[in-house]
């Protein structure tokens, strides 16, 4: 066998929405269990406390993710691994149906800058990460995908597509 096979993953940066919902369930807990402590209703205490419980072993671990990437002859596999243990596969893409491969602010991407694409986020969102785009067709719809690939990828995406890939 002659494939070529790499893999990379990045965990994502905690953003607003995930601190926001953190927030709302606490709270949400925490008036319930107030709630039902002040009318005399151990029922509604418990069921707060039981909610508690719920939300940090399943809820909390799972608003936490890592964006994992598999290049496996000439295709792309990006996963979701949320809480450390449950692995999702969100999307494959293949080369074939690459548009283009550069980095994000290259020259390469300024005219899909402006297009009306749907764009999916794979990427850790932190500031100073090197995050590079595709631009992919798939039945009728048109994607911008942003990740974060190591070295080894591009240079096997830029091996399968040498003028589908570019590198700064």
């Amino acid at each position: 066998m002659t494939g070529s096979y790499t893999e990379a993953s990045v965990k994502r940066k905690a953003d607003v929405s995930t601190y926001l919902a953190k927030i709302g369930v606490i709270l949400l807990i925490g008036i319930l269990f107030t709630f039902g402590m002040l009318i005399g209703q151990k029922v509604l205490a418990l069921l707060g406390i039981g909610l508690g419980c719920l939300c940090w072993f399943y809820l909390f671990p799972r608003l936490d993710a890592e964006y994992e990437y598999i290049y496996c002859d000439g295709q792309i596999d990006f996963d979701r691994i949320s809480g450390g243990e449950s692995r999702k596969n969100v999307l494959r893409i293949d080369l074939d149906n690459v548009e283009i491969m550069a980095p994000e602010n290259s020259a390469e991407m300024g005219k899909y800058n402006d297009s009306g694409l749907k764009v999916r986020d794979f990427s850790s969102h932190v500031k100073d990460a090197k995050k590079y785009c595709i631009i992919t067709s798939d039945e009728s719809n048109r994607l911008k995908i942003l990740f974060e690939p190591s070295e080894t990828m591009i240079e096997l995406a830029k091996n399968k597509a040498p003028r589908k890939v570019f590198t700064e």
